[in-house]
């Protein structure tokens, strides 16, 4: 066997396993798209906010509490209560 044959052979073999693992790589993007896909659409905080206004009805808003678990909750105040309105993260 002389070199050049040496060099080619030892280069195929070094290219084999990443071949395989590019194959599958390609194999675990695709599985995790459709399981994104799956995945339930998260509302943004100013969305969320927007559904606690409308439920507050007229109620002045005071400001967001942030998440709390899967929910955002805002507070308002109505005749000199104070509401806290949790709304659910998810779509």
């Amino acid at each position: 066997m002389t070199r050049l044959t040496a060099i080619l052979l030892s280069a195929l073999i070094a290219a084999a396993p990443l071949s395989a693992a590019a194959a599958q790589d390609r194999g675990g993007r695709g599985d995790r798209g459709q399981s994104s896909e799956r995945q339930e659409r998260r509302i943004s905080e100013a969305e969320a906010q927007g559904i606690a206004q409308s439920r507050a009805r007229g109620a002045r808003f005071v400001g967001s509490l942030g998440m709390r678990g899967d929910s955002y909750v805002f507070r308002f105040e109505r005749d000199g209560q104070i509401i806290d309105i949790a709304v659910s993260s998810r779509g």
